[in-house]
């Protein structure tokens, strides 16, 4: 232990996470105060998070458009599970942070009058997307743009540097301790305020989903603060044989998925809406067809108008690439019918927040997928448009507090050390490699009647089996070096969100937005709460209801979008 040496860093505000909601944070302080020191901290190599590899596509309210139209839109589509001031908030805010974006350079697709060409999301009145010009690289050009904007205010970035754990002097948040994922190096920042950008929680299901595995949430938890939403997963459509982008602009326009008998299957499942919806209602639909012994599924873009294929065709960038290479291979994504599969992708639990993205605990701010909005259901460019704004609104946040300050908060060399113990105390040992342990919790998660077809048998045996590996694997793992050290962290944090995510699906017992429950298909009398987190006096995951204030509320709950469907 003596030979690792500690490195101090002093800072003003330490974003933790290099994607867009933290580069908005440290844009927006940057343009409040200069002079403020600010560090971007990442364990990726890159800048960007998933925002490099997305399409760029952004929804907005645009200034002819009426917010609240777009809110109602929400509350029908969530069933009800919609903080209604945080969305009008959010969408208020969507058309300047998207005129920004235009400002740093980067391009939407227009009609040839002029305007913005808009694309409805899942059937939804109003709400709609507008795609990045260039199909295959609209996020790629915001990364570089919005990078290079932050880079010229003198925003300074740390990159490989996994974060563990948040310091505190008494309650207020003091900072931050992580290591260098090469050299193994000691990082200590020393903050007056922490905004956490860390993206969605996951289980490393394929590539572009496979950095963030939950130690943002279980570090929020150990300081402190209070989570939510552990029900609620992003379940996707993909293709079997390799990745494609875009199913949020191809579906509206007429693509549809069919089963082995060619069967358009989900207008027997919505007569309404058909294959127009959220993945989450087609990959319910896809498991009950393979249940039924309709499988393979494939996804037919047949119906697609030809005016339409400038929206969905890649004409540059890692899709283009990768549109070549299928038809090398003799695969026309845009004229063969091919093989598609559900896949458990993201965890959509997050930190909760005040409206300003402040949480309970003095100095510590969320932004972007770390906090959670959407419960389990997803309309096309949402992560763009809500990183920019609660990006916006977090730094705005902690600016206010800082200005507040009598002192710097200043975290005690206990603390200190007692985390530096923790994190090191792994490495050099022979024990058992963290990916056989990740690989036996995805064993527990991925079958589809744990996570599309939920029942309380199969989520009690998936948490006995996770209580096993626990016991039996957990605190065996070992670190060769400083890069499998963030494989056992990643582990750690993975056992910690996946232990809450299937006691939160046992708690609700109904079918509600993104959650489905197979034994409890209807949704409930009493189910309009959100299910918290806590950490109780004993150090353990407390769990609790929390019931929608609709009192406190403008808009009155007349619809549920479940009802378009009939599983």
């Amino acid at each position: 232990m003596t030979a690792i040496e500690n490195k101090t860093v002093k800072t003003d505000v330490l974003i933790i996470g290099g994607g867009p909601a933290g580069m908005w944070s440290a844009k927006r302080i940057k343009e409040l105060d200069e002079k403020l020191d600010i560090i971007i901290v990442d364990k990726g190599g890159k800048w960007g998070g998933q925002m490099t590899i997305s399409g760029g596509d952004f929804d907005a309210v645009l200034p002819d458009e009426d917010v609240s139209d777009w809110v109602k839109d929400l509350i029908y589509y969530y069933d009800g599970l919609c903080e209604q001031d945080i969305v009008e908030k959010l969408f208020s805010m969507s058309y300047d942070r998207m005129m920004e974006y235009q400002e740093l350079g980067c391009t939407f697709l227009c009609k040839d009058d002029g305007s913005y060409k808009g694309v409805p999301q899942r059937g939804l009145d109003h709400v709609k997307l507008y795609p990045a010009k260039y199909k295959g690289r609209g996020g790629e050009e915001m990364f570089k743009n919005l990078s290079s904007a932050i880079y010229k205010k003198g925003v300074k970035r740390l990159g490989r540097i996994m974060i563990t754990n948040l310091l505190k002097d008494k309650e207020k948040i003091s900072g931050a301790v992580g290591f260098d994922i090469r050299s193994g190096e000691f990082y200590i920042f020393e903050a007056k305020v922490v905004i956490l950008c860390c993206g969605n929680s996951g289980w490393k299901p394929s590539y572009g989903k496979n950095l963030a595995t939950g130690e943002c949430l279980k570090m929020a938890f150990e300081a402190g603060a209070e989570l939510r939403n552990f029900e609620f997963t992003k379940v996707w459509n993909v293709p079997k044989l390799f990745s494609w982008e875009g199913q949020t602009t191809l579906m509206p326009l007429g693509a549809r998925f069919v089963n082995k008998n060619g069967e358009a299957f989900m207008d027997k499942y919505s007569p309404v809406l058909g294959a127009n919806t959220d993945p989450h209602y087609i990959t319910i639909a896809m498991a009950k067809e393979a249940l039924a012994g309709n499988a393979p599924i494939y996804f037919d873009i047949s119906k697609i108008k030809e005016e339409d294929v400038i929206l969905i065709k890649p004409q540059i960038g890692w899709q283009l690439m990768n549109h070549e290479k299928l038809c090398a291979l003799g695969i026309d994504f845009f004229k063969d019918n091919t093989e598609w599969n559900p896949q458990l992708n993201e965890l959509l639990a997050g930190i909760v927040t005040d409206i300003n993205g402040a949480t309970c605990v003095p100095g510590l701010y969320a932004a972007g997928r770390s906090r959670s909005i959407d419960p389990g259901v997803y309309i096309g460019g949402f992560a763009l448009s809500t990183t920019s704004t609660t990006g916006y609104l977090a730094a705005e946040a902690a600016f206010a507090y800082m200005q507040g300050l009598e002192h710097t908060p200043v975290a005690h060399q206990d603390q200190i050390d007692s985390y530096k113990n923790e994190i090191y105390c792994w490495l050099g040992t022979g024990g058992i490699a963290p990916k056989d342990v990740m690989r036996k919790i995805q064993q527990i998660v991925f079958p589809y009647d744990v996570s599309i077809l939920k029942t309380e048998a199969s989520l009690t045996k998936a948490l006995t089996r996770l209580e096993s590996i626990n016991h039996d694997f957990l605190g065996r793992m070992g670190a060769a070096d400083p890069h499998y050290l963030m494989k056992v962290w990643e582990t750690i944090a993975t056992s910690f969100i996946t232990e809450l995510h299937l006691k939160a699906s046992l708690e609700r017992k109904e079918s509600r937005a993104g959650h489905y429950r197979d034994d409890y298909p209807e949704r409930a009398a009493d189910g309009l709460y959100w299910l918290h987190v806590k950490k109780n006096a004993g150090g353990k995951a407390e769990m609790y209801k929390r019931a929608v204030p609709l009192d406190t509320y403008k808009y009155p709950i007349t619809r549920y979008y479940g009802d378009n469907f009939k599983f």
